[in-house]
């Protein structure tokens, strides 16, 4: 992960960690070496002044403009006519999808009433185990413990491999032999992360986690964010 320089005039809600795709990579390197210039530009203006660098990840740009995501097949929880319907775009390596998610997994346990979420994968390529994880995911979903599985492995990102998988499924209580067949990379589950990922890519997801609000794009992924507008939702 590259570092970007962030200046001052940025609010700093509006900066999310991601995990990003290498073609970003590129373009965040010509990005950093602008604004490396214009920070030196700056400080020889304002001795005084100290600019921070904070390794942040890609964050992507603010859109107001909602999005017609599908549910398709995606595992989801929560009613269907819920206040707040959240897609998450998300990668089980990814250690910003591994922060986010107990703060998801807290709001849907704190407002079951109204909220939706709808996962759907996005591996990105150079996380090795994300796939072998997506699977296992996937695997624990066909017994009804998608969620479940999602959040107990999410503190596993660093070290995600089939011994980490096995220990979540037993401790699930999942039918152990059903989960060692299902959990394999086939073609049927390749051909559902290839579904997710033409999709994320078709409405403009380059890192992980990136989550939409009622079709829009998440501009925060605090508790404090999802409260909030689960109460405007309400109010209206």
């Amino acid at each position: 992960m590259k570092r970007l320089w962030l200046l001052p005039a940025v609010p700093l809600a509006l900066l999310l960690a991601q995990c990003t795709t290498p073609s970003m990579e590129n373009r965040l390197s010509k990005m950093e070496a602008k604004q490396d210039s214009i920070l030196k530009i700056l400080g020889g203006m304002q001795e005084k002044h100290e600019f921070m660098a904070m390794r942040m990840g890609w964050r992507p740009p603010a859109d107001t403009t909602p999005k017609a995501i599908p549910q398709g097949t995606s595992f989801n929880q929560g009613p269907e006519k819920a206040v707040l319907t959240i897609v998450e775009f998300s990668d089980l390596q990814c250690p910003y999808c591994a922060q986010t998610a107990p703060i998801l997994d807290s709001v849907t346990r704190s407002f079951p009433n109204d909220v939706k979420i709808i996962f759907k994968n996005f591996p990105l390529s150079f996380h090795p185990q994300a796939k072998a994880a997506a699977a296992a995911a996937i695997a624990a979903g066909k017994q009804g413990k998608f969620f479940e599985f999602r959040y107990r492995v999410a503190p596993h990102f660093r070290d995600l491999k089939d011994s980490v998988y096995l220990g979540v499924a037993k401790e699930l209580g999942l039918n152990m032999e059903k989960f060692k067949k299902d959990m394999v990379l086939s073609p049927e589950v390749g051909a559902i992360l290839d579904e997710d990922i033409a999709l994320g890519r078709k409405i403009g997801v380059e890192g992980t986690p990136t989550i939409f609000v009622n079709g829009r794009l998440a501009q925060d992924r605090s508790f404090e964010y999802f409260q909030r507008l689960i109460q405007q939702g309400k109010s209206n």
